[in-house]
């Protein structure tokens, strides 16, 4: 997608107030954790503002002299939320692999707020090149994405064998297992509406990780709600509907935070393979 210059001036922005905080006089107030979460945020808004428009416009350079730490960080919170919202309503009034990209820029912004308001800054993973995506037909996205579900349920049912009875973690897992056959059987009956075929489970499935204890067991749940992003993503850039491209937007956040909520790191492209 090629929007612009314009656009992509919120994202310059972004990466130059967070620039600002790690060259400013408060650098030396922010922890190890806190130094690599804003030089992600920095190279992820340069990536996503390049990803808008290459070459990007120039973006001004940011006084925050006189600022505190805490203020600085509630300021950048503050934006990442305003973009969230405004790329969301871009997402969904977009079509194609403009939807998706919206729609990942809408998640990423989401999410890095609420990293920089946690107490407990998250990893992150390394800023990388997106891989190209082929916009598929809804039904073979919707198809492609029930077949991951199968997998998904199966992983959670091996996964909440691991978790103690009466944990939290199980609580939680079992949840969210009910929450997948539930969004699953949606998209099911969506493909019986559209006269398309429902791809059948598997007897089994292999698990990126085998889990023998409650450790291994949230991995395998954290790596299995990162590997739902992209066909949320798919579905994303597939839908011939806003109200569709609502649902699959909500998808993808829904797995990106339920992601995080294991442990997942921060990625700078949600719903993208990379």
């Amino acid at each position: 997608p090629s929007p612009s210059a314009a656009a992509a001036a919120p994202e310059l922005a972004l990466a130059a107030l967070a620039s600002a905080i790690l060259g400013g006089p408060i650098r030396s107030q922010l922890s190890k954790d806190r130094r690599q979460l804003l030089t992600f945020l920095r190279n992820a808004h340069t990536a996503h503002a390049h990803a808008i428009a290459n070459p990007p416009p120039t973006a001004a350079p940011v006084n925050i002299g006189g600022m505190s730490l805490n203020s600085t960080l509630a300021l950048l919170s503050r934006r990442e939320s305003s973009a969230a919202s405004h790329y969301r309503s871009a997402a969904l009034k977009a079509k194609g692999s403009d939807a998706l990209l919206w729609g990942s820029l809408s998640v990423a912004a989401g999410s890095f707020a609420a990293a920089i308001g946690s107490s407990n800054p998250p990893a992150t993973r390394p800023v990388a090149n997106r891989d190209p995506v082929e916009v598929l037909s809804e039904a073979v996205a919707i198809q492609e994405l029930v077949r991951q579900l199968h997998a998904i349920v199966y992983g959670y049912q091996v996964a909440i064998g691991r978790l103690k009875v009466l944990s939290k973690q199980r609580s939680k897992a079992e949840h969210e297992l009910l929450a997948h056959r539930i969004f699953r059987d949606q998209l099911i009956a969506w493909l019986k509406k559209h006269s398309a075929e429902v791809p059948a489970a598997e007897p089994a499935y292999v698990p990126s990780v085998v889990p023998r204890n409650a450790a291994t067991a949230a991995k395998l749940i954290m790596r299995m709600q990162t590997a739902l992003q992209p066909f949320c993503g798919l579905w994303l850039a597939a839908s011939a509907t806003q109200a569709d491209r609502q649902q699959a937007l909500t998808a993808m956040n829904n797995a990106v935070k339920t992601g995080r909520s294991w442990g997942a790191p921060l990625a700078a492209w949600p719903g993208w393979s990379s």
